[in-house]
């Protein structure tokens, strides 16, 4: 599978990938719920392969969440994983009819016949027109050897850095809007987490706040390519943070700490493998003790 990937990437083959994880390694504990594929949805492929990574923050949000990796493989050509987990795939909720949701922009076609056609040609934003399979007048190779801009093949370094430049390009240059995250509260203690974690944040936030402790909740939607700049802007005047999550080695963390090392503000970690659920009142305690530290 992770092969598949990355031959998405290589092709530039639009894609998406729902991972809803559960306790591992292996087979694990098969009906309870865990947050601890981010490091292999993140970096889990052969080579630079720079692909998109999007979780849900709530049961209604999965159709959010699909619709727009849906969306962004469309638009940039390129694989999306969608990191649900067990608890939103087996949970039953009542919530609100979903807006319509309408996407601007789609997949960048070739046309007909078009002379000189290049597959991979290099273009100002990374993203080249594709072809319809049966596009009259137009063939090219995709496959999962580096190529140059037409897509045969090629061993050429200078080929295979324009083509690695071109992938990551794409990905990075795309203004991603508000979607990235979901951002609520003000105070000088923020929350960040993803995923599943968020409803158990936002019950204890209610918690704290009758203590007279307020904080800022600031979910990630949008984990690759990560926006540093997104969230050092909504962590502005934030002093301390804490990070929740679901695994046992603190991925969310170390995911945080590489991607984002010049947060403004001091960073602790409640974390937790499954099968248990992080709960509110552990995150309302931490939240007390990290506030009066």
């Amino acid at each position: 599978m992770i092969e598949a990937l990355g031959l998405g990437v290589a092709a530039e083959i639009p894609i998406v990938v729902v991972d809803v994880m559960r306790t591992g390694p292996s087979t694990g504990i098969a009906t309870k719920t865990e947050q601890a594929d981010l490091n292999i949805a993140l970096y889990g492929m052969h080579g630079d392969a720079p692909h998109i990574v999007l979780a849900p923050i709530s049961v209604a949000d999965c159709l959010l969440t699909t619709q727009w990796a849906t969306h962004l493989a469309e638009q940039l050509q390129a694989p999306a994983i969608v990191l649900s987990d067990q608890f939103f795939g087996q949970a039953r909720a009542v919530v609100d009819r979903p807006a319509d949701v309408a996407f601007a922009g789609g997949r960048k076609r070739a046309e007909a016949n078009a002379p000189g056609y290049k597959r991979y040609a290099l273009t100002a934003t990374g993203v080249s027109p594709m072809a319809i399979p049966g596009t009259p007048g137009i063939a090219y190779t995709a496959d999962g050897l580096e190529h140059g801009e037409r897509g045969t093949p090629s061993s050429s370094a200078a080929d295979h850095l324009a083509q690695l430049e071109k992938r990551a390009k794409k990905l990075h240059s795309l203004d991603y809007g508000d979607h990235w995250a979901e951002i609520e509260g003000e105070g000088e203690l923020a929350v960040i987490t993803w995923g599943s974690c968020t409803g158990a944040v936002r019950e204890a936030f209610t918690r704290a706040k009758a203590d007279g402790v307020s904080a800022r909740l600031v979910s990630l939607r949008l984990l690759s390519p990560a926006q540093p700049e997104k969230l050092r802007e909504s962590l502005a005047g934030v002093t301390r943070a804490l990070v929740v999550e679901q695994s046992f080695s603190g991925q969310f963390l170390r995911y945080l700490r590489a991607e984002y090392d010049d947060l403004p503000c001091e960073l602790t970690s409640l974390r937790r493998p499954g099968p248990l659920p992080v709960r509110p009142d552990e995150i309302h305690r931490k939240m007390l003790e990290w506030s009066r530290a």
